[in-house]
């Protein structure tokens, strides 16, 4: 999906997708610890369930619906961090959108302390290619989404 998408859709979005989002959030807060990087934030709902996070997304329109001042427009394949930047990455319902997403877990791990957190939603066609990549990481099942843990 392109970026051009979410810019276009942005306006609507907290009607069609925010509860939904907020619910898996809920569900992948226990898994978080603290300093935690939200890659594919949209409008950026995880700032108000997390204290020390730093949002990122390419759609600059989507990032506006957000008042928190912690975040970036930045694409997962090229994230602006040092290495091992955060205790805790996630990414919720965002990965089957992005442009290389082998690249972006490389990109992921490297910024990573080693807890990362990677939904998506159960109808993607993606999901047996991002089995592959992370056959290491403990599968999860929620009510639209899988949600790999590592």
């Amino acid at each position: 999906i392109k970026m051009n998408y979410y810019n276009k859709i942005a306006p609507s979005y907290n009607k069609l997708y925010k509860e939904e989002q907020i619910k898996k959030i809920k569900f992948i807060k226990k898994y978080c610890k603290e300093k935690i990087l939200d890659i594919g934030c949209g409008p950026f709902y995880t700032s108000k369930f997390f204290n020390n996070i730093i949002g990122i997304d390419p759609s600059i329109e989507l990032l506006k619906l957000s008042k928190s001042k912690n975040k970036i427009c930045a694409r997962a394949e090229a994230l602006p961090f040092k290495d091992k930047s955060f205790s805790t990455i996630i990414s919720i319902t965002s990965i089957q959108n992005f442009s290389d997403i082998k690249k972006a877990i490389k990109e992921i791990k490297r910024v990573s302390k080693n807890n990362i957190i990677i939904t998506i939603i159960k109808k993607s066609k993606k999901i047996p290619y991002l089995k592959s990549l992370l056959k290491n990481y403990k599968l999860l099942e929620q009510e639209k989404d899988l949600v790999f843990i590592l």
